[in-house]
């Protein structure tokens, strides 16, 4: 009988696990979410890597902060583009938020492919808020 409880629960991790898949997308894909309705783009990470650059209009929460995004995004179905220097931070940081709750999350990965793909329109903040 015990097998039988080890295996169920083995199976019920691994389904669990397989249910809250990272969304890593394409330097291509982030900027489509971009333009499409009004995401929450956040740079992920430290305070000094944003101040040498970042992408127009985005946030800085670094991940090991990432719960206080409440404060700028009390609806969790708002859409929340993540990015950092190679993708790691903004897994975690992905990861943290679906334990928040927001499951609306995507991991842009790299700052530098996303600003090498990043289209003249996104310059302007076309459909953003003030």
């Amino acid at each position: 009988m015990k097998p039988n409880v080890f295996i169920s629960l083995l199976l019920l991790a691994c389904f669990h696990s397989a249910s809250v898949q990272a969304k890593i997308i394409t330097p291509e894909e982030f900027w489509q979410h971009y333009t499409q309705g009004n995401p929450l783009l956040v740079d992920v990470r430290s305070n000094e890597e944003f101040i040498r650059g970042h992408l127009p209009l985005s946030l800085n929460i670094p991940y090991d902060k990432i719960e206080t995004i409440t404060t700028f995004a009390a609806d969790k179905s708002q859409a929340i583009l993540l990015y950092c220097r190679t993708g790691r931070r903004a897994e975690i940081a992905e990861q943290a938020l679906n334990e928040l709750g927001y499951h609306n999350v995507y991991n842009g990965q790299s700052y530098q492919a996303l600003l090498t793909a990043m289209p003249e329109s996104s310059l302007s903040p076309k459909n953003k808020a003030p």
